[in-house]
């Protein structure tokens, strides 16, 4: 996203103002000077759907990145359709007709699908894998992968290895997990969750947020001091917590850093840009060096002037307007070890991306998710008020009630390092070193012997490991092959005048 996606207020306007001419010329081209409806008229008695159509169309028809390859899918959109599935249809796809864009979606839950990127749920706060419980593939059970601090499952004694074997007392099969879990994890009541040591313990989910810095440790390897992040979410909050996290490590003199992002599914391109500002070299970020680049359709690459993203000496916290010397807390960092696994998407792809030029980074875990677009989040009723004047009279306040909670996560860049390549595109990236996360294997995120961490440390200090013999660490169950993903997954935003991605923004 423009990675300029979360930048500063002049940036920021600056876009606003791009963003409103590219709408303005497509509203112009088709409505024509009397203001028209691109839809045939309905009369004036219109269903709800009329008005969401109208919505996602305009968005699609102007932003969406491959705009010209859905073209015929544009064209034959109804009027009376189903939005939702409408959108899923004509996305982007391969020429066999899987998705390529599996991210596009319109939704009549906005806030709640804004809220998750932000940060803010109502939540259990624990966060697990799925595994085939037994060699036959017959059950399936969940693992733990970590909690987060202060939130029902950490005041429940939950810990990353905990092994749930029931959901609401139902055994869990390849057939019925997505639904178990689902009804069961997601639903917004209590959960009762049976573990295989015979405990039962009971979550109420409650509205909060989940610190994203989940875990920050300075280790001691052999002398070197070294310092481990476990960042689960790039959420805007957080960009108030990074620099202080990092000026902990600059003080403490840590010249390696092990990123732990296997579990970190995305979020918000400013917060991208601050934590790449803080571990990039010193001298680029001082050049202010290109970090990202994006990659748009013909429409908005005629009317956004190139913007990369660029490497931030300060960055000004918008929720009170306080300004953080990120290259003050910038460390210096000589390498870094990225945790990666097919949990890792989108934001934590860029960042890989975009710092791979500058220094010398090792990717460490499984196959990434393969998210390389970035998107927008657009509010109905804000697009609704915003062109108010350039659609038909009277038509924003007919819209207005029937699309109170519609919006659209809309692609509309590809993310690209500071010479256009996209690493991540088109199936993820691949590690420099193959190991599998093991939730398993005893251990909790940020003790040295806990499998991924362990083997960042053994390259750090050069010692020999079982990796240096070629064996791939291997957990004691096989993951499911289709997991169910938490709400959020696989977000790159940008905070363009639609985005309602956090609650200060609404």
């Amino acid at each position: 996203m423009p990675r300029g996606v979360f930048l500063y207020i002049f940036a920021f306007m600056k876009r606003f103002w791009f963003i409103l001419l590219a709408m303005l010329l497509l509203l112009a081209s088709s409505c024509g000077k009397k203001k028209e409806n691109p839809f045939p008229d309905e009369g004036e008695e219109l269903p709800q759907w009329y008005y969401v159509n109208l919505f996602a169309h305009q968005v699609m028809s102007s932003y969406y990145l491959w705009n010209e390859e859905i073209k015929d899918g544009l064209s034959a959109w109804k009027t009376t359709a189903d939005p939702v599935q409408t959108v899923k249809d004509i996305r982007y796809k391969d020429a066999s007709g899987k998705d390529i864009d599996r991210w596009t979606m319109v939704t009549d839950d906005f806030s709640s699908f804004t809220g998750g990127v932000a940060g803010y749920n109502v939540t259990n706060g624990v966060e697990f894998a799925l595994y085939y419980g037994d060699r036959s593939h017959t059950s399936v059970v969940g693992v733990v992968t970590f909690t987060y601090a202060d939130s029902p499952a950490s005041a429940a004694g939950l810990r990353r290895g905990d092994v749930f074997v029931r959901v609401n007392g139902t055994a869990m099969t390849p057939d019925n997990y997505v639904s178990v879990v689902n009804d069961g994890l997601y639903g917004g009541n209590s959960v009762s969750l049976t573990l295989s040591d015979g405990r039962t313990v009971t979550l109420t989910p409650r509205d909060m947020y989940e610190e994203p810095l989940n875990e920050m440790r300075i280790l001691d390897v052999e002398g070197r001091k070294v310092g481990y992040l476990h960042y689960t979410s790039f959420t805007l909050v957080s960009t108030a917590s990074l620099p202080e996290c990092f000026q902990s490590f600059s003080e403490a003199g840590i010249r390696d850093l092990v990123l732990d992002l296997r579990y970190n599914g995305g979020g918000y391109v400013t917060a991208c840009d601050v934590l790449g500002s803080l571990i990039a070299p010193r001298e680029e970020v001082r050049a202010g060096s290109v970090f990202s680049r994006e990659i748009y359709n013909k429409i908005l690459t005629e009317a956004w002037e190139e913007e990369p993203s660029c490497f931030l000496q300060e960055y000004t916290y918008a929720e009170d307007g306080r300004v953080f010397d990120l290259l003050g807390a910038n460390p210096g960092i000589d390498r870094l070890y990225v945790l990666v696994g097919g949990n890792t998407a989108s934001a934590s792809e860029s960042l890989i991306c975009g710092l791979k030029p500058y220094m010398d980074v090792t990717v460490i875990g499984t196959r990434t998710y393969g998210k390389y677009c970035s998107g927008l989040m657009m509010g109905a009723p804000r697009w609704y008020e915003t062109y108010r004047n350039d659609l038909e009279e009277g038509l924003t306040d007919k819209a207005l009630p029937m699309v109170d909670n519609w919006g659209i996560y809309v692609m509309y860049a590809r993310y690209a390092d500071r010479d256009g390549v996209t690493l991540s595109m088109p199936d993820g990236i691949v590690p420099d070193v193959e190991l599998e996360d093991n939730p398993a294997d005893g251990y909790q995120l940020g003790d040295p012997s806990e499998t991924m961490l362990s083997a960042a440390l053994d390259l750090i200090a050069g010692r020999k490991t079982r990796l240096s013999a070629g064996a791939v660490s291997r957990p004691a169950l096989d993951p499911v092959s289709d997991p169910v993903r938490r709400p959020g997954f696989g977000i790159l935003v940008s905070e363009g005048p639609w985005i309602t991605g956090s609650r200060r923004l609404d």
